[in-house]
């Protein structure tokens, strides 16, 4: 920032612009040093620092905490309690004088006993389990961790006997049991969210295919006709003998009533005019004649409209190649989208380990492409936009702007 110009004329402007913070700051520093006793780093480290006597308090455990809140006075009737620093007036009218006095008795305070959860201690058995070791040579090793040969013994039907509750791992004491998953590896424990979300996913892409079949069942299969040979054999012999069946049931019918007989209604040609030959030939020349004029009216027509029949023709052309350019553009585009079924496993087909699940799909299969598809290498910018399909644009020109075309010299 820019000084501020100040008139130092006489010696009263002297005195008032003087800047005298760092005399305040020292003063200051020495004040909070005369408060703190001395400077601190005069002290000696004795007066500084000190050696706790008695060890910190350990972390009570949910346990202690319950335990504590039943002796503490209720909330409710805290309200109830004298906070006032007065005392009471009138103390001896208050009391109570009681004539047998007997040392009160606090009542036990009721325990409501739950139901705990299964301790995991095995039942007894009649052969003596410590005789024997059950643990096998090849799972003796450092590297192979307690869980997991807990793990694997479990699985092969050789569980270890434990006298010891699930819940006596000191870390994992405070931990909920539902809360409790297995290490990494062990076996298949996703996150519940990831796994619902995933099942989510299944039934809509399912539900989508049981929708389609739906329609399709609905539009084209309940659309035909269903007939079994023989309904088809009896239609085709009731049209193919449409006429022949009417004439012989009426002469069957005739042939069973003949009371009801009834006499045919007369139907009276009307009489045609007669016409001479000479007449006939001349009618069948003129129509002839009409038919070639209007022919060749139609050709003359045609003649004067080849050059808009013409342009028709080529753009017809050009629609056709530019619709055969995006037909095979499109199958190209096709041919490389790859959709690949979600591998999804129902919980009754998942089991302890991961070695027993079958594999869905075929890794060749669905590997292969998906290696292809999440292309190792980086691409460039430019080869990304290059892969891009560009969209069809269309440039106007103003009508002012357009070059003249050259007059064609016949």
């Amino acid at each position: 920032m820019s000084k501020k110009h100040v008139s130092r004329k006489l010696k009263s402007a002297w005195r008032k612009h003087i800047d005298i913070s760092d005399v305040d700051r020292f003063l200051e520093e020495q004040r909070q040093d005369e408060r703190v006793g001395s400077q601190i780093a005069d002290k000696p480290s004795v007066e500084l620092f000190c050696e706790e006597k008695k060890p910190i308090k350990p972390k009570a455990t949910l346990r202690e905490i319950r335990k504590k809140k039943f002796d503490e006075l209720p909330r409710s009737l805290l309200p109830l309690v004298n906070t006032s620093n007065v005392s009471d007036p009138t103390v001896k009218h208050n009391i109570k004088k009681d004539r047998n006095p007997t040392t009160p008795v606090a009542p036990a305070p009721v325990r409501i006993k739950k139901k705990g959860r299964p301790s995991g201690i095995a039942t007894a058995t009649a052969e003596d389990i410590w005789a024997k070791d059950p643990i096998p040579e090849e799972l003796k090793n450092e590297w192979i961790a307690k869980d997991l040969v807990h793990h694997t013994l479990r699985n092969i039907g050789k569980p270890l006997v434990t006298n010891l509750p699930a819940r006596m791992d000191p870390p994992q004491r405070h931990v909920p049991l539902r809360k409790k998953l297995p290490n990494e590896g062990i076996s298949y424990n996703p996150a519940i969210d990831d796994y619902l979300h995933l099942k989510n996913k299944v039934i809509k892409q399912e539900q989508a295919i049981i929708r389609k079949e739906k329609h399709f069942e609905r539009v084209v299969t309940n659309m035909f006709v269903k007939m079994t040979p023989e309904e088809k054999q009896q239609t085709a012999i009731k049209e193919m003998s449409e006429g022949l069946l009417n004439n012989t049931e009426k002469a069957e019918s005739e042939d069973e009533n003949p009371a009801e007989e009834t006499a045919p209604v007369a139907v009276v040609a009307k009489r045609k005019k007669p016409i001479s030959k000479a007449k006939k030939r001349m009618r069948e020349l003129q129509e002839q004649e009409e038919k070639l004029i209007q022919r060749e009216l139609s050709k003359l027509v045609e003649i004067d409209n080849v050059e808009e029949i013409n342009k028709d023709i080529e753009k017809k052309e050009r629609k056709a190649k530019n619709v055969a350019k995006i037909r095979a553009f499109k199958r190209k585009a096709m041919r490389e989208k790859i959709d690949l079924p979600i591998d999804f496993v129902e919980p009754g087909q998942l089991s302890g380990s991961l070695r027993t699940i079958k594999p869905l799909n075929n890794l060749l299969a669905t590997g292969l492409p998906k290696v292809r598809k999440v292309s190792i290498l980086q691409r460039t910018r430019a080869e990304i936009e290059r892969k891009k399909r560009r969209l069809p644009t269309v440039r106007y020109k103003r009508s002012s702007h357009k070059e003249l075309m050259p007059e064609i010299v016949k």
